[in-house]
């Protein structure tokens, strides 16, 4: 009898691994699998006609006379302070890491080992109050909205933006992996450190995270994203101080934030997803590169023709509305750059490089992006994210 029921248990686990295999087959197959076609005109995830232009609704009633004044505050120190050599840190590879996160991640480590040529700033909560309260304290709202956040993730997107605007230099999130060293990265080295020298042409480079612009609502929901398109912010790169562009981000972001304060009342404490993505993540930071590429450029300029000859193949109006949309970024293979020089002129533009997608927006099931071993990664992002409700577990990934 005792060697029966020892003969039996081998059998009853294999057939409990069985069940078990099938049951997590059953519940991949009913689970969508998103496409990384960029032109997925499927029922459910595909729509006939690319949308290039997104509205946030923090556009709808914005307020120009603040947005004005705080951009003249931010121009009149960058004309006070952009000759202090001693702040230049231009060669400063920054990563921030404010409260709720312990210790820097092995990706950290081994991103700043692999860019040892590089200097290393690893911004934690003291620094970042001396910056805010110290160095830019002759523009009060920046730290009054700053300490108005309820959450780090906030102040840490404000605050890349500031040090890359202030000091320039490159910054990644602690879950960004280094595939190579930001020198041989092949976008950048075939645009911005040609000739091994930095280019002057340029103040800011972004690569693509989403690029879906036939994305139906569906697809959108299930991704959680805020529109069909946008430029990374987990990993920024300015080679000059300064940058207009970083500027114009700043203002959008500081501008968002008073808005939604002072509309909020008791509630303004609470930011969902959304808020987050188009008050301080990649939603504002799109539309205001966006923004100052329509506003700066002529409108004889190739990306400004691009985006009207995109608009009127698919649509049926007789006017298009002469600005830059995502539409000269689309399915981009290489860099796209514009150096400073081609703004109109009595506008300050800096220059700017888009880098393709599988350079830094690589191992994502979307927008045409290979895995992380493409032979044009740069880095790879683990998109931790877990500031997002529906990443905090496999469930709600898998089920909504």
């Amino acid at each position: 009898m005792r060697n029966r029921v020892f003969l039996w248990f081998p059998h009853r686990h294999k057939y409990v691994l069985v069940a078990a295999i099938l049951t997590l087959f059953i519940i991949f197959k009913s689970v969508p699998s998103p496409t990384s076609s960029l032109d997925p005109r499927t029922d459910k995830y595909g729509e006939d006609r690319p949308r290039y232009l997104h509205q946030s609704r923090f556009r709808a009633d914005p307020d120009y006379e603040y947005e004005v004044k705080l951009s003249n505050a931010l121009r009149a120190m960058e004309i006070e302070r952009e000759m202090r050599p001693d702040e230049d840190a231009t060669d400063t590879l920054w990563q921030i890491m404010l409260p709720g996160v312990s210790q820097r991640s092995d990706d950290s480590i081994q991103f700043e080992k692999k860019n040892s040529e590089w200097k290393y700033k690893l911004v934690q909560a003291d620094w970042a109050d001396k910056f805010i309260f110290e160095t830019l304290e002759s523009i009060p709202d920046i730290a009054r909205l700053y300490k108005s956040y309820p959450h780090s993730v906030h102040r840490g997107d404000l605050l890349r933006y500031l040090i890359l605007w202030y000091y320039g230099g490159y910054y990644a999130d602690l879950d960004v992996y280094p595939a190579r060293s930001i020198k041989s990265c092949p976008s950048l080295r075939d645009s911005i450190f040609k000739d091994n020298t930095v280019s002057t042409n340029v103040s800011l480079v972004v690569g693509i995270e989403i690029d879906e612009p036939f994305a139906s609502p569906q697809k959108m929901r299930d991704w959680h994203w805020a529109r069909r398109y946008g430029f990374i912010q987990y990993a920024i790169y300015a080679p000059r101080r300064f940058s207009p562009l970083l500027r114009e981000i700043i203002v959008r972001v500081l501008s968002h934030t008073k808005h939604r304060a002072d509309k909020s009342y008791f509630w303004s404490g609470r930011y969902n997803e959304m808020d987050t993505l188009e008050i301080t993540g990649p939603g504002v930071f799109t539309d205001a590169i966006l923004d100052v590429l329509s506003d700066a450029l002529p409108s004889t300029h190739r990306l400004v023709q691009q985006s009207v000859d995109a608009d009127a193949e698919f649509s049926s109006s007789t006017s298009s509305v002469q600005r830059v949309t995502w539409a000269p970024f689309h399915g981009i293979q290489e860099p796209v750059c514009i150096e400073g020089s081609e703004a109109k002129p009595g506008k300050l533009l800096g220059g700017l490089c888009v880098l393709p997608v599988n350079a830094w927006g690589n191992g994502q099931r979307h927008s045409g992006a290979e895995n992380f071993h493409s032979q044009q990664a740069c880095i790879n992002h683990r998109f931790g994210g877990t500031w997002k409700p529906w990443k905090q577990s496999w469930q709600k990934y898998l089920f909504g």
